[in-house]
């Protein structure tokens, strides 16, 4: 069979034939095609920099892609591919396809240094695990990127613009520095919960155990968290605020469960759509009074909606899907609308 890196991307995009997903499987799994394979990825490194690409660089992340798929073969899940793949495409860096997108470059330091970067960048409707290169990992959620260094010098820092679970492994003597926009989150070895999307008007850390410093990007200390603690930054006024929560409710979409636990209709919109890709609008600003508690486990967007309409006065309509003009799918749209005929049996 021919190396068509076509293939690849009809794949990672989601259009594959059944002959497709045979070819993919086959040129991953099979040696002989590791020369092809590094002339791929080469090739697509040079279209996006001007830095050559490290031969190491280059066996070393199909080495881990082989070493996943090995590990992956071991199990008997029904979705086993599919998983292997978006596990490989956020740990082995390799930028085939729009979907999850990891890549390499170089980037020089003031003092004229050239440092290794990887970034991931996970598209909505897409949770990957990832693991740097200290050992720590973590999830990242649907709509989300992180960046960090290919080897960690000194203090740890990686940069994240979405939402992240991390499992930071202990290190004393280098603190691993999680930075968003408006936060730098300080630690030694913990695990907790980061949500801090650039279109939203808040930023919030949840500790699950250890420690955690919550400061401003300027050094200015804002708080330090304890286990089942959340710290919340308005980002608009930068006021900052700590809380007593349930940690792991903040954690369930690392296991596939989404939980809702008396969260405002705005949020809850906001949360499906990155969940399902899907564009969820409320016509009716009534319907931003209700809250929702529930706790969601692989459930298709016509349940979550199916079950949204029993606990609160709200109808919804999916709009026909549209095509762009290459013929794919857009996201889909739904809209949410106040029940007027039920909304007394609520109050």
């Amino acid at each position: 069979m021919d190396f068509n890196p076509e293939i690849l991307h009809r794949y990672f995009k989601g259009t594959y034939s059944k002959k497709d997903y045979r070819n993919v499987k086959t040129v991953f799994e099979d040696k002989s095609y590791r020369p092809k394979l590094k002339e791929h990825l080469e090739e697509h490194w040079n279209s996006y920099f001007n830095e050559p690409l490290p031969e190491n660089n280059i066996d070393h992340l199909l080495y881990k892609l082989q070493k996943q798929i090995q590990q992956e073969e071991k199990t008997e899940q029904k979705s086993r591919f599919t998983t292997v793949f978006q596990r490989i495409a956020a740990i082995l860096v390799i930028p085939l396809a729009l979907s999850v997108l990891t890549l390499l470059y170089l980037q020089r330091d003031k003092n004229g240094a050239d440092t290794a970067y990887a970034e991931i960048r996970c598209p909505l409707g897409v949770r990957t695990k990832f693991e740097l290169p200290d050992g720590s990992t973590g999830f990242l959620n649907s709509g989300s990127n992180l960046r960090f260094p290919v080897s960690f010098s000194g203090e740890r820092h990686v940069s994240i613009a979405g939402e992240a679970f991390f499992n930071v492994v202990p290190d004393q003597s280098h603190p691993f520095i999680v930075h968003t926009q408006n936060l730098n989150i300080k630690v030694l070895g913990t695990k907790f919960n980061v949500i801090a999307y650039k279109e939203d008007e808040k930023e919030e850390v949840i500790l699950n155990s250890g420690r955690v410093e919550i400061l401003s990007p300027e050094g200015k200390i804002y708080d330090t968290l304890k286990p089942n603690q959340i710290f919340t930054l308005n980002t608009q006024n930068k006021a900052g605020q700590k809380n007593n929560v349930e940690a792991l409710q903040y954690i369930g979409w690392t296991e596939g469960k989404l939980i809702f636990r008396h969260e405002k209709m705005k949020q809850v919109s906001e949360r499906l759509g990155r969940w399902y890709n899907a564009e969820i609008v409320i016509e009716d600003p009534e319907i931003l009074e209700y809250v929702l508690r529930a706790t969601f486990i692989d459930e298709p967007l016509d349940e979550v909606l199916k079950l949204l309409s029993l606990t609160a006065p709200i109808t919804f309509e999916e709009k026909p899907r549209e095509t762009t003009l290459d013929n794919t799918y857009k996201k889909r749209k739904v809209i949410l609308k106040l029940d007027k005929k039920r909304q007394s049996a609520f109050k």
